[in-house]
C-alpha cells in the first residue's frame, strides 16, 4: 500500500510517524552503506593513530562530515563541529544528531564576516585570497556568486565553552592562519589543510605561530591519502624548512599534522 494512500485514511499523527520511520530508515541505510566504503575504513584506520575512545574532537570546517562518521564510530566522547554553511549543518544534524553543531566560522577574533559560497561546497571560504588565486588556476571553472554574513568565533572561545580538545582538524580553504591565530594555548594534536603553490607563503607564519605555543613535532599527508608521508615525526624547525622544499610544494594540497610535546 502506497504511503500517499495511507496518509488519506490514517490519522495525521500516525501518518507523520510513518514518514519519520521512512526518513530514519533511509538515513540509517545511507550511514550503513557509507561505513562499508573503503574511504570510511581508511579514515577510521588513520584517525585511530590520533584519537582514542573517550577523547574530544573539534572539526573546524566540517562540511558534510566525512571525517565525523569514522571518528564517531571509534567511540570519541565529544565532537564539536563548526561549519558556516546551513545546508551542511542541516545534513550534519540529520546524520549525526549526537554531536554539537555550530553554524559559525572560526577566526582570529570575534566578529562577523562575509562567507563566500561556492557552487562546490568544499571550496566555500572566508578567504578572498584563496578564491582569487585558485580561481585563476586549478579552480578556474568554479564560481563564488553568493556571500552571507557569518558570525566568527575563535578556537579559544571553543575551548572555553567545550573544554580542551584532544585533536583539532582545520579545513577552511585558505583561512587557516586566521583560525590558528585565534589559539593562545597548545593542544595535544591539530591538523590544518595546505594549498601549494598558491598559498605556500602562509605555511611558515602558521608553523611559527604554532611553535610560539610550544615545541612540537611535524608530519603531513598528501591529498586524501590518509597516510603519513614521513615515517617519523620531525621537529618543528625541520618541518618549517620542509614546507619550503620543491618536493613539498609540488604535492598540491593535503594536511599538516602538529603534535605538541608534553612538558
Amino acid at each position: 500500500m502506497k504511503l500517499t494512500f495511507l496518509k488519506k485514511i490514517l490519522p495525521l499523527r500516525f501518518s507523520k510517524y510513518l514518514l519519520q520511520v521512512r526518513y530514519n530508515y533511509a538515513t540509517s541505510k545511507i550511514i550503513n552503506d557509507e561505513e562499508k566504503s573503503f574511504s570510511f575504513l581508511a579514515r577510521k584506520t588513520f584517525y585511530q593513530q590520533i584519537l582514542n575512545k573517550g577523547d574530544t574532537y573539534f572539526d573546524i570546517g566540517a562540511n558534510y562530515g566525512n571525517r565525523i562518521g569514522p571518528i564517531l564510530k571509534m567511540g570519541v566522547k565529544k565532537i564539536i563541529a563548526v561549519e558556516p554553511q546551513r545546508e551542511c549543518c542541516d545534513h550534519l544534524k540529520r546524520f549525526y544528531p549526537s554531536i554539537k553543531i555550530l553554524q559559525k566560522g572560526v577566526g582570529d577574533e570575534r566578529t562577523v564576516k562575509p562567507f563566500y559560497i561556492s557552487d562546490k561546497s568544499v571550496l566555500s571560504s572566508f578567504s578572498e585570497e584563496f578564491i582569487a588565486t585558485t580561481q585563476a588556476g586549478r579552480f578556474k571553472n568554479t564560481e563564488w556568486k553568493q556571500a552571507e554574513m557569518v558570525e566568527i568565533i575563535t578556537l579559544d572561545d571553543l575551548i572555553n565553552d567545550y573544554g580542551m580538545p584532544d585533536f583539532i582538524k582545520i579545513d577552511v580553504e585558505g583561512y587557516e592562519l586566521e583560525v590558528i591565530n585565534g589559539l593562545s594555548q597548545k593542544v595535544r594534536i591539530l591538523s590544518f589543510e595546505y594549498t601549494t603553490p598558491e598559498l605556500a607563503h602562509k605555511l611558515e607564519p602558521i608553523l611559527s605561530k604554532l611553535k610560539s605555543l610550544g615545541d612540537y613535532t611535524f608530519n603531513y599527508a598528501v591529498e586524501e591519502s590518509m597516510q603519513f608521508n614521513l615515517n617519523e615525526w620531525i621537529e618543528a624547525d625541520r618541518g618549517i624548512e620542509l614546507v619550503k622544499s620543491n618536493e613539498f610544494l609540488q604535492t598540491g594540497f593535503g594536511d599538516i599534522y602538529i603534535k605538541f610535546n608534553n612538558d
